[in-house]
């Protein structure tokens, strides 16, 4: 009998020095020839199939994704993987890598990478991939990377400066370009102050990018990033005035650094140019019809356009749209989704590289008594869908598909949505008339976060029932994007003009949501290696394997991040993932410089 229990407890020991040597060559030895193994709780290939390897059993389950290409074709593609305990990140350190491939011509928003959130909760990490928004939302093909965590949290507004100190009125124009954030003007005190762009320098300092063109305009509206320069439309915006001015037709510009632009040209015969944006590696610019000279009686026949850049100084029209019938269109807002070049105002109308198409008007739940003056004001993507922000309610209404549109709800005694972006899991707007900010809560509606006009007692007007007076008075939220991890606003006069309402207009502010980070470089097209990491209350994004980011510190403790909701693998918060996505690692623990090579070995692509 003790010889036989002396068996056993050799076998056991035996046993139990296999199974330590085997946990251990688990722990410190690399699998697919790179990655280390301390701390993988996923990794899914997505190569011919969804499953997770790590042993850990977070198998994906395929919602439409080509798993023998790893496309995901920004529609309705992605990778669902169940909750489960080893996913359950909490409030410990984490990474999450991937190589990411994105298409040269941009006709649709990038998208998410990865997510794990809880919107109602305002709860989890967001990871994903975006252009920087200009004017009325006009769309860029620059591809920033935000990486983000929450717990319900936001800080205090900071005040970030004026650009011009002798404008009031900065406009729907924020952008960042190379690493930096952008503002222009519109009006000033004096001519030679007019169509200043200003280029943001920290704290409250701005630097003067110089005057875009001489001519006789009031200011630049929209500034996008198109084929890695930044693009300026200039525009004279006081609708209360324009056609009473002695003003010049609008032109576009590109950046040459200092304070220099060069004339990109005259696309039409415009006196506003509302929205510019890039579709298939094309630029496109829209707005008014020009203007109405005295005796001009073809002018309320005079067709609408959309005009597209040919290089130099040459302009094409691209699009030609009725008047006075109920698919009219005016250009004001302009956005890609979905294969597709939105423009909307009253009416929405979508290009598809070949023609164009009316695609419905976004009513919503407006007044009846309202829709002859309907105006849309803004377009952006949220959860997949594409959302419309409107005018004389300030009023949100999505996209169905055909003509179909569902509403939103609208946002408090607002007027007009001019601004419209998605951060850091949450869907914000920008409204008149108290310069407000309103974040989108689901079936609680619209959340006013912060009003930067609103005087103690008073309530506005309606929109049709202000007077000219009331008007002056009001104060708009311009423009909304994300830099340096922050949500930026811009705020302006309700008219533009300076001699309307010369004080505290045309400034800036941000707020962070939770924590975030971004790289606010352009990524550039084909593959990329992308890690996100969480350490010891700091966030670090690595780009290509090199730290491109780190955030100031914060109290760990307060960003427990687990939810019940899955993790996704290319959809989230913001949109369908337009690329490709392979080899996508997640640890329950930070990875070093080091390990981040050794993970991004893994898979890597033969080219970029």
């Amino acid at each position: 009998m003790r010889n036989q229990m002396t068996r056993w407890v050799v076998l056991l020991v035996g046993l139990c020095g296999c199974l330590s040597h085997e946990a251990f060559s688990a722990e410190s030895k690399s699998s697919d020839g790179g990655s280390p193994r301390k701390g993988l709780v996923a990794h899914w290939k997505l190569a011919g199939d969804c499953r997770d390897d790590s042993g850990y059993g977070n198998h994906g389950v395929n919602h439409g994704v080509n798993l023998q290409t790893g496309e995901f074709d920004g529609r309705g593609a992605y990778i669902e993987v169940p909750p489960s305990e080893s996913l359950s990140l909490g409030k410990r350190d984490f990474s999450i890598s991937a190589w990411v491939h994105t298409d040269t011509g941009v006709d649709d928003v990038l998208g998410d990478i990865v997510g794990k959130y809880d919107p109602a909760l305002r709860k989890g990490f967001t990871l994903n991939l975006k252009s920087s928004s200009g004017g009325y939302q006009s769309s860029g093909d620059d591809r920033h990377v935000y990486f983000g965590i929450d717990n319900a949290r936001q800080s205090e507004w900071q005040y970030c400066g004026r650009p011009s100190m002798t404008s009031n009125y900065v406009s729907n124009s924020l952008t960042v370009f190379r690493g930096k954030l952008y503002a222009a003007i519109v009006d000033a005190k004096e001519k030679k102050n007019w169509c200043h762009v200003f280029r943001y320098e920290g704290g409250q300092k701005w630097f003067d990018c110089g005057r875009v063109g001489m001519g006789k305009t009031t200011g630049v509206m929209s500034m996008i990033v198109h084929q890695g320069d930044l693009y300026a439309a200039t525009t004279t915006y006081d609708w209360s005035r324009v056609q009473t001015g002695d003003y010049d037709l609008c032109r576009v510009y590109r950046y040459e650094g200092g304070t220099q632009w060069k004339d990109c040209g005259q696309p039409g015969t415009m006196l506003r140019i509302n929205c510019i944006a890039s579709y298939r590696g094309k630029l496109y610019a829209g707005g008014d019809r020009g203007p109405l000279f005295p005796g001009d009686r073809q002018f309320a026949g005079r067709p609408y356009k959309v005009y597209v850049y040919q290089g130099g100084t040459d302009w094409e029209v691209s699009g030609v749209f009725p008047t006075g019938t109920s698919e009219n269109l005016y250009p004001h807002a302009m956005a890609v989704h979905d294969g597709r070049l939105f423009v909307g105002y009253p009416t929405v109308h979508a290009f598809d590289g070949n023609q164009w198409k009316y695609v419905g008007t976004p009513i919503g739940d407006t007044d009846k008594e309202l829709l002859p003056f309907l105006q849309v004001h803004s377009l952006e993507v949220y959860q997949g869908e594409l959302y419309a922000g409107m005018w004389p309610e300030a009023r949100a209404v999505v996209y169905r598909g055909g003509t179909d549109w569902e509403d939103r709800d609208i946002m408090g005694d607002g007027t007009e949505v001019n601004a419209l972006t998605v951060y850091n899991g949450k869907f914000y707007s920008g409204a008149l008339p108290r310069s407000e900010v309103l974040r989108y809560d689901g079936e609680l509606g619209w959340t006013s976060v912060q009003r930067f006009y609103s005087p103690a007692g008073w309530t506005p007007s309606s929109a049709l029932g202000a007077g000219m007076e009331e008007a002056k008075e009001w104060v708009r939220l311009t423009s909304l994007t994300v830099y340096q991890g922050r949500l930026f606003a811009s705020t302006g006069s309700c008219t533009s003009a300076f001699v309307d309402a010369p004080a505290e207009r045309g400034k800036v502010f941000s707020m962070e949501a939770g924590k975030c980070i971004s790289y606010d470089d352009d990524l550039g097209p084909g593959w990329n290696h992308i890690t996100a990491v969480r350490e010891k209350g700091r966030l670090r994004l690595h780009v290509n394997g090199k730290l491109a980011v780190t955030s100031a510190a914060f109290p760990s403790d307060d960003y427990d991040i687990s939810t019940a909701k899955p993790l996704t693998i290319g959809f989230g918060e913001m949109d369908y993932f337009s690329g490709k996505i392979r080899e996508v690692h997640v640890y329950n623990r930070a990875l070093d410089e080091d390990e981040i090579l050794a993970v991004q070995s893994v898979g890597a692509p033969v080219t970029k």
